[in-house]
């Protein structure tokens, strides 16, 4: 019998137990055909079923017409001379209920069996004939009525019990619902295009842990790809190395969620993560104190895992496409390149140079990525320009200048309706603006200019005042860096520049050095 066949089958004895005991009658269960014997915890109060749970003859009467007793919806007999047993049997859906009701009747008394039953049960019969004296027994002129009485009784029992245990049941849903509808809530919130797979997959295993009592959870990819993700997080103590994992997951070897014994880790649940059909990886979570894991975590564990490889196999879509958007960012680029070669390589420097100067203020990590993509197209409107402006040889006239100033709203008109890229805007169009007002297009002052275009402002100065030029060599480090000095407050934002000189170059050099092989020299106003 299964420990919740058990567990109904006490709650019944209790319940009908206290039924039964305004008629004297002791109730005893039958499980498995073998009779059930209660203990009596007021042999005084209830002395009737004292004496009778307690006499060994009743006890092997009773085993001895179980047959009788278990047949139909129950049969009845008398056992000795005023002990009667009434069967009773009931089946349900989830099985047959069974058990006898053992009273005595006024006969008991009058009949000659009491002084046996005192005896077996090792009590004072002057004590049991005093308290008969003072309880009417029923006569067993009344067996019938009480045997439908016993047996109503019986079925009523068995339904409050099965009516609580739907309630409990559906009090138990409604908290399993609320459990997983919280987990996957908070994993929805962490759905986010574009946000860090890596932070994702940490937050995922500390809800988990949180929401089921886990200790540690650990996740092992089978290959990040292009989500760009360790392929291995761990939360919490205790848990495996990524070789135990890996074991653990292939011993396993499941597409559900499953629980594994291990010698070391003890109880663990495991799921697979899916995107689409494809295996991604291993859910392992374990280190759950009290209980062992249920359907409901286990079904908890089903659902994060499924909602992991719908995050995973989207950070990898949104991977694919943020690279298929730069790419298409740095052929824009390569077109202005191919119109003057001799500015080969400018914008990515200044790309590079714009992203350190972000980070090295302290901005956040998306303004820092739109500060490198702003610096790789903020040149992007001298395709608008004529490249026989473009590669001309020496000093530019006025009208040529003023074609050349153009660019920066040009570049505007070409990106704004690019949903995906208004964010760079801002760089394309201010990055020749001046602190003090004397810049172009538009002439603006101060923090009037995006700090977007105030960081790239910087960094395409200092790029071209440190490439060759065809009248010129590139200024040395020092020179450059004193100028830069020299315009804080007229050109450049005072409080950017001492931040910008305190980078370091070493990556910015090393594109230098390679982007200078081979090539020759442009005026200088065509790559401001």
């Amino acid at each position: 019998m299964t420990s919740t066949s058990t567990n109904k089958t006490s709650a019944i004895e209790l319940v009908i137990a206290g039924d039964l005991a305004g008629v004297g009658a002791a109730w005893i269960s039958i499980e498995n055909g073998v009779p059930r014997w209660s203990t009596v915890d007021d042999p005084v109060g209830a002395w009737r079923q004292a004496l009778l749970v307690g006499a060994m003859p009743v006890r092997e009467a009773v085993r001895k017409n179980l047959s009788v007793l278990m047949t139909g919806e129950g049969g009845a007999c008398e056992l000795f001379p005023g002990v009667m047993a009434i069967g009773c049997v009931s089946e349900t859906r989830r099985g047959r209920c069974e058990g006898v009701a053992v009273l005595p009747t006024s006969e008991l008394i009058t009949e000659g069996s009491l002084s046996m039953l005192c005896n077996a049960a090792k009590v004072d019969e002057t004590v049991i004939r005093g308290f008969a004296s003072r309880d009417a027994l029923p006569p067993r002129e009344a067996i019938p009525a009480i045997t439908d009485l016993v047996r109503r009784l019986h079925v009523s029992a068995r339904r409050r019990i099965e009516e609580r245990e739907a309630a409990h049941s559906v009090d138990r849903r409604l908290s399993e619902s609320y459990e997983e509808l919280h987990l996957l809530n908070s994993l929805i919130d962490g759905l986010v295009v574009g946000g860090d797979p890596g932070d994702f997959l940490v937050s995922a295993a500390e809800e988990l842990a949180a929401t089921a009592g886990y200790s540690w959870i650990a996740i092992l990819l089978d290959d990040p790809g292009a989500s760009k993700v360790d392929d291995f997080v761990v939360h919490g103590s205790g848990a495996p190395t990524r070789a135990e994992v890996r074991l653990i997951a292939e011993s396993a070897s499941t597409s559900t969620a499953t629980v594994v014994l291990d010698p070391a880790f003890g109880e663990m649940g495991l799921a697979a993560v899916r995107g689409g059909d494809r295996n991604l990886g291993t859910l392992v979570a374990g280190g759950r104190a009290g209980e062992p894991i249920s359907s409901i975590e286990l079904t908890l564990l089903a659902s994060a895992a499924g909602h992991l490889g719908v995050f995973l196999r989207n950070a990898a879509l949104y991977s694919d496409l943020d690279a298929m958007f730069l790419g298409t960012l740095q052929s824009m680029v390569a077109a202005i390149d191919a119109k003057d070669p001799y500015t080969r390589g400018h914008s990515q420097r200044v790309a590079i140079l714009s992203r350190d100067l972000a980070a090295a203020i302290g901005l956040p990590e998306a303004f820092v990525k739109t500060a490198h993509l702003s610096g790789l197209v903020h040149d992007i409107g001298k395709i608008g320009v004529p490249e026989a402006v473009l590669c001309k040889a020496g000093r530019l006239d006025e009208s040529e200048f003023a074609a050349i100033r153009q660019h920066p709203q040009i570049g505007f008109r070409i990106l704004r309706d690019i949903p995906q890229i208004r964010d760079l805007l801002p760089g394309v169009l201010c990055h020749h603006e001046s602190w003090d007002g004397s810049g172009y297009p538009a002439g603006i002052a101060g923090e009037e200019i995006p700090l977007l275009a105030r960081i790239i402002a910087i960094c395409d100065s200092f790029d071209a005042m440190s490439s060759n030029r065809t009248y010129r060599s590139a200024k040395p480090r020092q020179k450059v860096f004193e100028e830069l000095r020299n315009c804080r407050g007229s050109q450049f934002d005072p409080s950017i520049v001492p931040v910008f000189l305190g980078m370091d170059f070493t990556e910015y050099d090393r594109l230098l050095a390679r982007d200078a092989d081979g090539f020759g020299l442009a005026d200088d106003r065509r790559v401001a």
